[in-house]
């Protein structure tokens, strides 16, 4: 009799399981062609906490300078914000434009730190951003910058482009002493040792030691099609659907979403919504609507990248970013004549699965040693990062695997070094 029970129980169970799949797969995939309008008010569980752009546009290296030649480096999230929050909260002062000159006195200063953008970015946004009085030289307006360097000994600030050859520079006054404890935290922040030398590769600060750095896998979340059509869609009522192999969502505004059901790819197309900015058209605030509208959804989103109406924003995990195919860990968003395009990808990382491997990435000499023996142009180089790559799991399809990946900016794109090195930098 208890045999009978346990084996009614288990087939009951595998039932719901199986009632449990299939509503998942008719919400995730395509509905019929017909109407989806949804006019009811949104409940509790669909309100997004919206993102702030503070949280998006941020610095994602630290160079603590502690002495003559005794450089670290940190990509400690935490401690770099909160650098960076308070030395926006300083009064800046006398602003003046500098060149290369001194720069370079700056750049090699002790006592002092570098905070690092992924991208260069508009001073006048930077400001308008963290809410700041910094009265920009007018002919520098346009200044784009890329790296802060604060002096606390002098207690002036650099605001410097990618070139080291143009930069801003401020007198400041607020809580160093603060930030100076933030910086003195070694436990904290798990400095590793570098070097910075003029004969460096596009002024990139070098790894001394080769680094150990965990692997992570990570449950993925496949994101409803009503996760991208609320927070893209300016009209996201009344919307009808295409019978195909993909997903393709539209409404009569000339709105459409297309998601590729072998890849997850998500492509938006619509008219750009009116940008918050008051100061006019601003592509920075015109694209992070985009990554406001999607809240935590696709994890830690970072400014990383821009080219020609493209902003690319990248997930990043533990401090690094996250490379991926098919726009996995990642939100593109480009503007062109009033109207937006958006891509990413359905596939979210979620949670966290415990693991004991690790991989050793080489010291930057060593892989830029590496790179020339292939026949890489290193003049071509732009910059080299740590970043984790989203690589399949051999086990199951809902865990993937990040890893640490050398990737070297080559000629304006991102690459994984062992792909530049295989193909001798002919891309």
């Amino acid at each position: 009799m208890n045999q009978i029970v346990d084996r009614v129980i288990k087939v009951s169970l595998v039932i719901m399981i199986l009632i449990s799949l299939l509503l998942s797969y008719k919400i995730w995939t395509k509905p019929a062609n017909r109407s989806l309008s949804d006019k009811g008010k949104a409940s509790s569980e669909e309100v997004l906490h919206t993102k702030k752009m503070t949280e998006v546009y941020v610095p994602t290296k630290l160079f603590y300078h502690q002495g003559k030649d005794d450089y670290v480096y940190s990509n400690k999230e935490s401690t770099i914000l909160d650098v960076n929050n308070k030395l926006s909260a300083f009064e800046f002062r006398n602003g003046k434009e500098i060149g290369s000159k001194k720069i370079e006195e700056a750049l090699y200063t002790s006592d002092s730190f570098n905070l690092f953008f992924p991208e260069a970015f508009p001073l006048a946004t930077y400001e308008e951003v963290y809410e700041m009085s910094l009265n920009i030289p007018s002919k520098m307006s346009d200044f784009v910058f890329n790296r802060i360097i604060f002096s606390l000994d002098k207690e002036k600030v650099y605001f410097v482009n990618h070139e080291l050859n143009q930069g801003v520079e401020y007198d400041v006054s607020g809580d160093t002493q603060s930030i100076k404890h933030l910086l003195e935290d070694t436990k904290r922040n798990n400095y590793l040792p570098v070097s910075l030398t003029p004969d460096n590769v596009a002024g990139i600060y070098y790894l001394k030691e080769e680094v150990k750095l965990k692997t992570y896998s990570y449950i993925v979340a496949t994101q409803s099609f009503t996760t991208f059509t609320k927070a893209f869609f300016n009209q996201p009522n009344d919307l009808y659907s295409n019978e195909s192999d993909n997903l393709n969502v539209f409404n009569g505004e000339g709105e459409s979403l297309t998601i590729q059901s072998s890849t997850g790819e998500v492509n938006y197309f619509g008219k750009l919504k009116t940008s918050k900015n008051a100061k006019g058209n601003n592509i920075y605030f015109d694209t992070f609507q985009y990554v406001e509208n999607l809240g935590s959804t696709l994890g830690t989103l970072r400014f990383f990248d821009a080219k020609e109406g493209d902003i690319i924003y990248r997930n990043y995990i533990e401090g690094f970013p996250v490379f991926g195919k098919n726009m996995k860990g990642r939100l593109e968003v480009g503007v062109q004549n009033k109207n937006v395009f958006v891509r990413t990808n359905q596939e979210t990382i979620q949670v966290p699965i415990p693991s004991d491997e690790t991989v050793t990435l080489i010291p930057t000499a060593e892989l830029m040693g590496n790179l020339a023996v292939a026949g890489v142009d290193l003049s071509l180089i732009d910059d080299a990062q740590i970043s984790y790559e989203w690589q399949a799991n051999l086990e199951t399809k809902q865990v993937v695997d990040l890893v640490p990946t050398w990737y070297i900016k080559y000629q304006d794109n991102w690459y994984p070094a062992s792909a530049l090195i295989e193909q001798g930098g002919a891309k």
